[in-house]
């Protein structure tokens, strides 16, 4: 029987023994002033760590109900990044 498109990449994904990452489901624990947004409260958001040009680790929060974003730090105490902090005074 021929094989269909897909079914190899099918095949690999269910022997993969360890699961992608995934921007909606984070693994470890969250970041401290990263777990509600802080505007509107939600806690279905979208984070992302990365690191800033200046070395710093960082997550970025963003709030899909009410458009808020922040960054924090990661090793910060949950008060937010201005955003000078993030992309610089220049911009």
């Amino acid at each position: 029987m021929a094989r269909r498109k897909g079914d190899a990449a099918r095949a690999r994904a269910e022997r993969a023994g360890e699961p992608l990452g995934s921007v909606s489901q984070p693994t470890g624990p969250l970041v401290p002033g990263s777990a509600a947004c802080l505007r509107c409260g939600s806690t279905e958001l979208t984070r992302i760590r990365m690191a800033l040009t200046d070395g710093r680790q960082v997550v970025f929060v963003s709030c899909p109900a009410c458009e808020q974003r922040n960054w924090f730090a990661l090793d910060g105490d949950g008060t937010p990044l201005d955003r000078d902090e993030v992309v610089g005074g220049d911009v």
